[in-house]
């Protein structure tokens, strides 16, 4: 689907934010000298790095960030030329801007802008979800939420509190969290797909990609909720169980996880929600890499280290070039495509930052911006 395309390669602003310049409370952008990091960063000065962020932002403002056509003022993040967007998308703009700001005068008017856009259209199942896509803004029906964008856009507001000084931002926060808490998590702590997902449902799953680790920190530090260290070491566990019977020598995950007859996880099958390819390392778990790679480079967590080693241990040894890593594999580690995009390799790039491969994190920092003007083409 060329949303997921879009989502993935969007990602790559987002992992060149997080990774080199991550936002911390009440210090504008750039943070990068403020925050410790257990792993490297790219072999560039800070001069160098910031201007390769400012000029992705830049680029990524004048292509992706869209006023609303129906209420001035508002903004979303739009993925085709239709101008549709997608909560995915909309958690990616609010977790961009707000750490830009500083560099941006216009940051915070761009947060709100996309807060309150998000707000006109919840879920159709839970008013403190996002409906995972708009398509036309006079419809007023929208769809269920989709738990990744929904985690996003809570950080990002936990984030706006901090940046801006404003409590209002944490208390959006705490509502979205208090609901993915009631809605988005099973009893074994396992994460629903969405606020559709029932237990028993045709379609009870996970979705790795989901299992943001970072945000589940903050989300125990806002609330002091344990049920989130909880959640963290479910995902852990799953990633664990999965590289182990499925892809020990790679590494890889798959888009999506269904349980076993033991009550353990497998890769979905074929078509299980979204194409044949459901099972295998595909546009979803190519974020695998970014979303646990920060919980190794920020906090050293040793669980993420180990499934992220595994898998760098592969990308090494079998692709010594940025270039030869190819956007889509089965957990075998056969090439699904002949063709590379940074879709799949800007999240590979955070896992070097945490097992401290400077060569390929260099070439692949490179490779991500001189990628910027293909993907003027590629994502629609």
């Amino acid at each position: 689907m060329k949303y997921h395309r879009f989502i993935a390669s969007l990602g790559a602003l987002v992992v060149l934010l997080t990774a080199i310049c991550a936002a911390e409370p009440l210090r504008p952008f750039p943070q990068a000298l403020e925050l410790k990091y257990y792993g490297i960063r790219p072999d560039h000065s800070q001069k160098q790095l910031n201007a390769a962020v400012t000029e992705f932002y830049e680029y990524w403002k004048v292509k992706y960030l869209v006023e609303s056509t129906k209420v001035p003022g508002d903004y979303k993040v739009a993925y085709n030329k239709k101008n549709w967007t997608v909560s995915e998308a909309m958690g990616y703009g609010m977790l961009i801007v707000v750490q830009m700001a500083g560099y941006d005068p216009k940051a915070k008017e761009y947060f709100d802008g996309l807060n309150r856009f998000r707000k006109r259209y919840p879920s159709k199942n839970n008013k403190a979800f996002m409906s995972w896509q708009v398509r036309d803004e006079a419809n007023t029906e929208t769809d269920s939420s989709a738990t990744d964008g929904d985690l996003d856009m809570a950080t990002a507001l936990l984030m706006a509190a901090q940046q801006w000084d404003d409590k209002t931002y944490f208390e959006e926060a705490s509502v979205i969290i208090r609901n993915i808490e009631t809605e988005l998590v099973r009893k074994d702590y396992s994460l629903r797909l969405g606020d559709w997902d029932r237990d028993g449902s045709e379609y009870e799953g996970t979705r790795p990609s989901d299992f943001i680790t970072a945000h589940f920190r903050a989300f125990y530090a806002a609330t002091g909720n344990e049920l989130w260290q909880k959640v963290e070491e479910k995902c852990y566990s799953i990633l664990e169980q999965l590289q182990e019977d499925y892809s020990p020598s790679t590494g890889l995950i798959p888009d999506f996880a269904i349980r076993d007859r033991e009550g353990g996880w497998k890769p979905a099958y074929s078509k299980f929600l979204e194409d044949k390819n459901d099972g295998n390392y595909n546009y979803n778990s190519c974020r695998v890499p970014w979303r646990i790679g920060l919980s190794a480079v920020y906090y050293e967590d040793p669980r993420a280290e180990k499934i992220i080693a595994r898998l760098m241990n592969w990308v090494i040894e079998i692709h010594p070039e940025p270039e030869a890593f190819k956007a889509g594999y089965t957990l075998e580690g056969k090439a699904l495509v002949n063709y590379d995009v940074p879709s799949f390799t800007a999240p590979i790039a955070v896992a070097a930052m945490s097992t401290g491969d400077q060569k390929w994190l260099d070439a692949a920092f490179d490779y991500i911006m001189e990628y910027k003007l293909f993907l003027n083409s590629f994502c629609f």
